[in-house]
Order: C-alpha cells, then sequence, then structure tokens
C-alpha cells in the first residue's frame, strides 16, 4: 500500500492544499537544513520540456508535483555538494604546496646541509688556489668563495624566517580543511537524502503512470522517508512485474529495449514517435534520449568488464570466460580500461608486467601462459570481445524498474533525468512488444 500523504501539505496558488509540501522535501533532504538554508542554495537547472512540470492535472497531478518539489531541492543540493568539493579540493591543494614549501625551506635551513654547502665551497675554494697562476687569479677564486659563503649564509636566514611563516600557515590551513571536511560530509548526506527523496517519489509517479497508461503497478516501490526510525529498504505491492524483463527475455520474446541496445533505429524512431506524441518536433528529442540510454546502459557494462571474449584469441582462449572477466576486472581496477573500439581510455595500454600482475590477481598461474601479447597486441587485447549488455541489463535491473535503473546505472543515470520523470510512459513501451 501507499503511505498516508495526508501528513504532507502545502498551500498551493489557489489556496488549497496540495500534497508534497516544502518541509516535507526539506526533511527528507536532511534534518539539520532549514529555510535559509534552501534559500540560499544554488537554482535547479530549468527543466526540460515535456517532464512533470507538463503532468498538472489528473490523478497524477500530486504525485508530479511532489516529485518536482523534491528533485528540484536535490538538485540544488547537489550544486552545492559540488561546491564544497570544490573548495575542499583548493584547501587541500594549498595545503600540499604550503607542505612542499616547508619540506625545500627545512631543507637549506638544516645545519648539516649548511655545512655539507660551506664543505663544497670550501673543496672548489682550494681547486681553485691550487690551480692559479697569479695573484689576481687567487683573489678572483677567494672572492668567488666569500660570496659563496654569504649566498649560504643568506639562503639560511632567508629559509629560517620562511619555515617559521609557513608552520604557522600550516595551522591556519589545518583549521580551514577541518571546517571545510566537515561542511562537505553534511553537503553529501543531504545531497544523499535528497537524491533518494527524488527517486522515490519519481518511482510514485512512474507507478502511478504506468497505471494510467494501462498496465500494472511496479512492485517494490522503494521508501525513503527520512523521519522514520526504520527505513525499509522496500515495501511490498501485491501486484506483479517485479522481474518484467527477465521474464521476457525466458520467454522467449524480445522485448524493445533489446532491440535499442543493438542499436536498431527503426524501433528507437517508433519508441520516439510513441513518446512525442502528437508534438512531432519532440521526437528527434525522444530518440536523442533513447540513444543516451542505450550509451548509458553499455558503458555501464564496460565498466563491468560484462565481456564475452573469443574462445580462439591466443591469450583469451586460455581460460573461461568466468577467468577472463576476472582478469578484465583487475585490469580495470589497476587503471586500464577498454573502450569501445577496443583500444583502451585515454590511450592507457597495459604492459605485459601489468598483465601478468592481473592474471596473477585473478587467481591464475602466470607461467602457465606459452603466448603472452605482443605491445601491440596489449594495445588491441580487447579488440575481439563483445560486450554482454543484455546479462548486465537482467542481472542489475530485471525488472526495469526505476530505482533498479537509476541504481544500476550510477553516476550516469544525472544525465538522464528527463527520462526518469517520463519512466512510467516509457517503461512499458521498452518491455512489451506490442505496446
Amino acid at each position: 500500500m501507499r503511505p498516508d500523504d495526508g501528513d504532507r501539505t502545502l498551500a498551493g496558488e489557489d489556496g488549497a492544499a496540495m500534497p508534497g509540501g516544502g518541509d516535507e522535501a526539506i526533511s527528507a533532504a536532511g534534518e539539520h537544513l532549514d529555510a535559509a538554508d534552501v534559500a540560499t542554495l544554488p537554482d535547479a537547472a530549468p527543466e526540460p520540456p515535456g517532464v512533470i512540470a507538463e503532468v498538472d492535472e489528473g490523478p497524477c497531478a500530486s504525485d508530479a508535483h511532489i516529485a518536482e518539489e523534491r528533485c528540484a531541492l536535490a538538485d540544488r543540493l547537489r550544486a552545492r555538494l559540488e561546491m564544497s568539493r570544490a573548495a575542499l579540493r583548493e584547501a587541500q591543494r594549498a595545503y600540499d604546496v604550503n607542505d612542499d614549501r616547508i619540506a625545500r625551506t627545512t631543507a637549506i635551513s638544516d645545519p648539516r646541509e649548511i655545512r655539507r654547502a660551506k664543505d663544497d665551497a670550501q673543496v672548489a675554494f682550494r681547486k681553485g688556489r691550487l690551480g692559479a697562476r697569479s695573484r689576481g687569479e687567487l683573489e678572483e677564486v677567494a672572492t668567488t668563495w666569500l660570496h659563496e659563503i654569504d649566498r649560504i649564509n643568506r639562503a639560511a636566514a632567508t629559509a629560517r624566517t620562511e619555515l617559521e611563516h609557513e608552520r604557522g600557515e600550516t595551522g591556519r590551513l589545518v583549521t580551514v580543511l577541518e571546517r571545510l571536511t566537515t561542511e562537505a560530509d553534511a553537503a553529501r548526506i543531504s545531497s544523499d537524502r535528497a537524491a533518494e527523496a527524488c527517486l522515490e517519489a519519481r518511482e510514485r509517479l512512474a507507478a502511478c503512470m504506468e497505471v494510467q497508461a494501462g498496465g500494472s503497478p511496479i512492485a517494490g516501490l522503494a521508501v525513503f522517508g527520512a523521519r522514520r526510525a526504520a527505513r525499509a529498504a522496500y515495501e511490498s505491492i501485491e501486484v506483479g512485474g517485479e522481474r518484467e524483463f527477465e521474464a521476457a527475455v525466458e520467454a522467449g520474446t524480445e522485448p524493445p529495449i533489446l532491440a535499442l541496445l543493438r542499436s536498431d533505429e527503426a524501433t528507437r524512431m517508433r519508441l520516439a514517435a510513441t513518446l512525442a506524441g502528437d508534438d512531432e518536433a519532440a521526437v528527434a528529442r525522444w530518440s536523442d534520449r533513447l540513444e543516451d540510454l542505450v550509451d548509458a546502459i553499455v558503458d555501464g557494462a564496460m565498466a563491468d568488464s560484462r565481456f564475452v571474449f573469443a574462445r580462439d584469441d591466443p591469450f583469451w582462449g586460455w581460460f573461461t570466460q568466468e577467468e577472463c572477466r576476472d582478469i578484465a576486472v583487475t585490469l580495470a581496477a589497476l587503471g586500464y580500461h577498454p573502450d569501445r573500439n577496443g583500444t583502451f581510455v585515454d590511450g592507457r595500454i597495459p604492459t605485459r608486467r601489468d598483465l601478468s600482475l592481473a592474471v596473477g590477481y585473478a587467481g591464475q598461474d602466470p607461467i602457465r601462459i606459452r603466448l603472452w601479447p605482443s605491445e601491440a597486441g596489449l594495445a588491441g587485447l580487447f579488440a575481439g570481445t563483445a560486450t554482454n549488455v543484455e546479462a548486465f541489463l537482467i542481472e542489475g535491473a530485471g525488472g526495469l524498474t526505476l530505482g533498479e535503473m537509476v541504481a544500476l546505472l550510477g553516476r550516469r543515470a544525472e544525465q538522464l533525468t528527463d527520462l526518469w520523470d517520463e519512466w512510467g510512459r516509457i517503461r512499458p513501451l521498452l518491455l512489451r512488444p506490442e505496446a
């Protein structure tokens, strides 16, 4: 059952009460925020056309207003979090620069270093004196030595003065770092809670829209009430559809999402036209957004090393598919990420030693490998692999519910907010060929 919305009210423009009040949204983002905090947050980005703001009447209007308010607050809190993190990075950079200066001035003012520099100057003076052929040359060598001794003394005195100043600056920077770290943590907690509240509101809106479109409510709506003493991960709803995508694949049918993942342009344009309705100008926008969704899923599968390795490959053929994936996961942990062209992101190619380490970390014995890739082979190590996007999607989002998709895509989901706003209409189209 849906929780009672009776305690969430806010006076609307016409003076009537409407669900999803600002106090509820603020408390969902973190109870330590007050109205003054929210008033100083950065403005949220404007909504693109055809999303929450247009659902202004009908059974889903209440859920749409709640989602709009909560997600706008989440955007502003996310912006504040980014500003807090930027300030913390700048303070950390200033601390590191100051630390380098202290190390440098400490070395210069170290009595042992001063003694060594003076000894070197003395050695140079003695060599110059032995090689002098006239009184003038001898005086020149002596003058050079005296100037060097004077330079060493002046540098040491200046370093001691700077060292005292830099140590005082260290104390100030430590205080600043502690304060900014606390502020960044508070901003992160507020942003996380607001993001959870936004996701919960979008899930409810998606469920409402899907019911209105003739579908069934989605099982497992997330509950993220910040005021609940015990925050349940999911609440039960007496309907099916929790693993609808997985069930459709197992039954041998082909949901349209699979055609999208194969870059089927006809399917993408058909779905875009359905989503655009009477607005022909919106077809191109929906087509682009569906393509962005596919790109995010494929990128997520690649980041998760969901590859199918060629059995006839001279290197990968030595291992089972699971062993190959373990090696790929280890290479990714070492910072070597394959791209869609079969090369590596940013041109960062593993060496033979890196690959040997990955084989060892994956629990395999590098000694049993008879044929290692050449330097050119390392650059194209993943050239013959395919990405198992279907398995990635089934295991991580077997029902294609909003919560599953957002969790599966992680940070990539942040760029698809207009899709999540309309997920109640999009999900049925992706799941059911007749839709």
